[in-house]
């Protein structure tokens, strides 16, 4: 699969906890704390948790998420930070409010113009394929570890420009659960369940869905980009 003509451009995209320098300290945090603990799975039918982010569900692209409905989608990772030549096994870990942590190989590299949003990549974690955007956050290709947020991005959807670009990283899911998370997801407050995604988003706390797959990834592969 090659890259479309034209490469498509990204638009900026803000996820809950990536805002001050205190944030990204809170961020890796997190994320030494989950490689610490090993939880790292290559497991292709682990359930996924993903952040729904606000402006998404205020403006309509997003559609509000019903527990119990199949959906497809390919969850991206907001990346916060990146590790070098990350040693070990590859694959990735989730924690309930979104938090990701992925070791594995960036297979390509989309980047957009000079006055575009930020290019997308795409990662292999243990055979699991994440779209990336990298944000402020330089990209890079090869064997790396990234950690940041999982999250749903309507750019990214079926029959959009970038959603065909990254279509081997979409499968099927059924939305298990909907919860309400504390604004600072590395706090030791559990996300509590909600019945629906309410009408406004709230500005105090991070809305999450639970995602299990139906069906194992694309067996598809994608070329390096020299």
């Amino acid at each position: 699969m090659s890259p479309p003509a034209g490469r498509p451009r990204r638009r900026p995209v803000r996820v809950a906890g990536d805002g001050d320098r205190a944030d990204r300290r809170r961020w890796e945090a997190a994320l030494a704390a989950a490689r610490e603990a090993e939880r790292i799975t290559a497991d292709a039918d682990a359930e996924l948790t993903v952040q729904l982010p606000p402006p998404f569900l205020e403006s309509g692209a997003l559609p509000r998420l019903v527990v119990g409905e199949e959906i497809e989608a390919a969850p991206a990772i907001f990346v916060a930070a990146v590790t070098h030549a990350v040693p070990g096994a590859t694959g990735w870990s989730v924690d309930d409010t979104g938090l990701v942590d992925a070791v594995g190989t960036v297979l390509t590299s989309l980047p957009g113009g000079a006055e575009a949003g930020s290019p997308v990549s795409v990662l292999d974690a243990g055979g699991r394929l994440f779209p990336l955007y990298w944000s402020t956050t330089p990209p890079v290709q090869g064997r790396t570890g990234v950690g940041g947020a999982l999250y749903l991005d309507p750019d990214l959807a079926p029959g959009t420009e970038h959603g065909e670009v990254v279509a081997l990283c979409r499968e099927r899911f059924r939305v298990t659960a909907l919860l309400r998370a504390p604004r600072n997801g590395w706090a030791p407050t559990p996300p509590v369940e909600i019945p629906a995604v309410p009408d406004r988003p709230p500005t105090d706390a991070v809305l999450v869905a639970r995602l299990r797959p139906l069906g194992g990834p694309d067996t598809g592969t994608f070329p390096l980009v020299d």
